[in-house]
């Protein structure tokens, strides 16, 4: 009779769960998920005009493109040149790719073959002016010392058509957001000595402004470009060899197989898998995209709700890019920003992204014990051994990758070209020839359309980063944030977390941590902390911003893939990623979390943000070893606050919190496992 009961419920829970997915279907039907991310976009016009005159010419451009940065890892040309062709490169595949007529009056005239025609004579007509632009720039900057220092006519002329190049392709390619920002420091370095009080300034004209955009290391060929020309692009590259010769389905396979026998195993692949795929990308929408088109559907077919699965997915594919060695493009941007060496950011990052991962994995084992969640069919379950067997060729490309970076210590560039190359080299051991040699102008032509969306943002954000350095914003705003909070660290911190998360709504992380980095990272050395920990703290957040509501852009996605409610999604995935939001804080106040200490303070203060960050997943979900019943919202609270206290570094409340962890384990094993006995 019981079991007829329990079975009677199950399909109740079933039929609620269709319903509420049949009502979200609507609302997620609309999601255009290549709206979401550039690279999604540029992916998909790759392949829309693979066969028109004007895709054939952007292909010929991105695979020259490659040849062109490959050649710059042997030979580094002059700053001017090398950063300027990088950018005239990019954005001409963009004009390329991404026409006029499809981003003005695209409603009312797109259907007009003479109205095409113009804006493609204009669309040309930019290319043109983009590489005159460079050539520009590069003989002002060549001549500079005969002219003692003072740029001339020329490099005004260049930067203010630079400037509205920028501005344009990185509209067609990133939208509004990010060139409307870049338009109002330009405004702000314009009217600056019209302003009252401390933000005023002595005002820039505009021949100064075009001047100084085109020529200074601090503006649009500044720090941002020179890391996108010289290590960015070959981690993109790398990435789409990897894509190309198949490594998504291996490490999907590997973690599906490792973890499949769980009841939580489809989730807690996901995390691994999505993890993996996020750290080399660098893009949390296009790995949402990429692999949870396979663990979104897999989550929700063994019981997982719709916005808990499109949740795990968005938690995972943002954390990729927190996770060591390769962190996406941050890590590589931080050496630049910080002077710090490459290994010492990868070690500093190690334990929060470790306790990330920890939060989101004992999330989906407690979502497992108390959802109706069931287990895969033993053969869905592929074999650890067999996997291996069939892909341990991809372990010794992603090897080559870290020997290279962290072992050898090449430069990252030629580390990236390294891992690059061992692709064809490695596969060519693979008898199924799933990458072949002719695979690789494709691959160049891929990555060329994968760049556009990190040299537009970072060649725009190089525009906000000029007018800062230039009028001294970044003191004035530093100095009124810690005003405003009375010296206190904690309000300081809490009103960065806030910036870099409204800086990050709708753009990319790399252009979100620019900013940030350039106006509120300052600050906070300001307060004692070492740059190293203030450029963390503000990357942290800036990637975080992909799944904090209201424009969670990574939890969007993946609601398009489950059909569901967006906001539901992203809600989940705060609370999946909660550690994400504490551990930027923990590491502030005490180093030893970035492995900055005696080999005690490490173990220390490490143990007790393991069992905090356990306890508060378990709160979070309802979960405390409680068998397959949730506990109630009042022992949740409690939970979670016992949690918070082992992970705020504080010996006595580490102490208190695990007496209240302790007792209330008790209190759970005794009136949950009683439960479980008469069942």
């Amino acid at each position: 009779m019981e079991n007829e009961v329990r079975e009677e419920i199950k399909e109740e829970i079933k039929e609620e769960l269709k319903a509420e997915t049949a009502a979200a279907e609507e609302t997620a039907a609309e999601i255009d998920l290549e709206s979401l991310d550039a690279e999604l976009a540029a992916a998909k016009k790759m392949e829309q005009n693979k066969n028109t005159v004007f895709g054939k010419a952007a292909a010929v451009f991105a695979l020259l493109m490659c040849i062109f940065q490959i050649a710059t890892v042997f030979r580094q040309l002059d700053v001017i040149p090398q950063r300027g062709i990088h950018t005239a490169f990019a954005f001409t595949i963009l004009f390329l790719s991404m026409p006029l007529y499809e981003h003005v009056f695209k409603d009312k005239y797109a259907g007009n073959e003479s109205f095409r025609k113009i804006c493609r004579i204009i669309d040309i007509g930019l290319i043109v002016l983009l590489w005159v632009a460079v050539y520009m720039c590069k003989y002002e900057y060549d001549h500079l010392s005969d002219n003692f220092g003072r740029a001339g006519t020329w490099a005004a002329v260049a930067g203010c058509i630079l400037l509205l190049l920028v501005l344009e392709g990185t509209r067609r390619c990133l939208g509004y957001i990010m060139p409307v920002l870049a338009t109002l420091f330009v405004i702000y370095a314009l009217v600056g000595k019209y302003i009252p009080g401390r933000l005023g300034h002595r005002g820039y004209t505009l021949s100064a402004i075009f001047k100084y955009l085109a020529i200074d290391l601090d503006g649009i060929f500044g720090t941002t470009i020179s890391v996108s020309a010289s290590v960015i692009f070959m981690f993109i590259m790398f990435g789409a060899f990897l894509e190309a010769s198949g490594c998504s389905n291996f490490i999907n396979d590997l973690a599906i197989s490792l973890t499949g026998k769980l009841r939580c195993g489809p989730a807690l692949s996901a995390v691994v898998a999505s993890a993996l795929m996020g750290c080399i990308n660098g893009s949390a929408v296009a790995n949402v995209v990429g692999t949870g088109t396979f663990t979104i559907p897999l989550m929700k077919s063994r019981g997982y709700k719709p916005e808990f699965a499109s949740g795990v997915e968005a938690v995972a594919s943002t954390g990729g890019q927190i996770l060591p060695p390769v962190m996406g493009s941050g890590a590589f941007l931080m050496v630049v920003f910080t002077m710090q060496p490459y290994t010492a950011i990868v070690k500093a990052a190690v334990i929060p992204a470790v306790l990330y991962f920890l939060g989101a994995g004992i999330a989906v084992f407690a979502q497992g014990e108390v959802g109706d969640v069931e287990l895969l069919p033993e053969d869905q379950i592929p074999k650890t051994r067999d996997v291996l067997k069939d892909g341990w060729l991809y372990l010794v490309i992603i090897g080559t990758l870290i020997w290279a970076l962290l072992i050898v210590q090449y430069s990252p560039a030629l580390s990236g070209l390294i891992g690059c190359a061992s692709v064809p080299v490695v596969m060519l051991l693979d008898r199924k020839k799933r990458f072949r040699l002719r695979d690789i102008p494709k691959t160049f032509i891929k990555t060329g359309y994968s760049a556009l969306s990190i040299v537009s943002g970072c060649a725009c954000a190089g525009i906000v980063v000029a007018m800062v350095s230039r009028t001294g914003l970044g003191v004035v705003f530093g100095d009124a944030m810690i005003n405003a909070a009375g010296g206190n660290m904690f309000l300081s911190l809490l009103f960065t977390a806030f910036a870099c998360i409204i800086l990050g709504m709708g753009l990319p992380t790399t252009s979100a941590y620019v900013i940030g980095a350039s106006i509120l990272a300052p600050a906070l050395a300001k307060l004692g902390l070492t740059a190293l920990t203030a450029h963390l703290f503000v990357f942290y957040f800036a990637c975080l911003s992909a799944i904090t509501p209201p424009v969670a852009l990574a939890a969007y996605a993946g609601a398009g893939i489950a059909k569901c409610d967006p906001m539901k999604t992203a809600i989940n995935a705060c609370k999946i990623g909660f550690a994400g939001f504490i551990v930027p804080f923990v590491f502030c106040y005490n180093s030893a979390m970035m492995l900055d200490g005696s080999l005690p303070a490490i173990i220390l203060v490490c143990g007790t943000a393991l069992v905090g960050c356990i306890a508060m997943s378990c709160g979070m979900q309802g979960w405390y070893f409680s068998g397959n019943d949730k506990v109630s919202m009042f022992l949740r609270l409690i939970i979670i606050a016992a949690g918070l206290c082992m992970m705020i570094p504080s010996n006595l409340l580490s102490v208190v919190g695990l007496a209240i962890l302790a007792a209330v384990f008790m209190l759970a094993k005794g009136k949950y496992g009683k439960k479980a006995s008469a069942a």
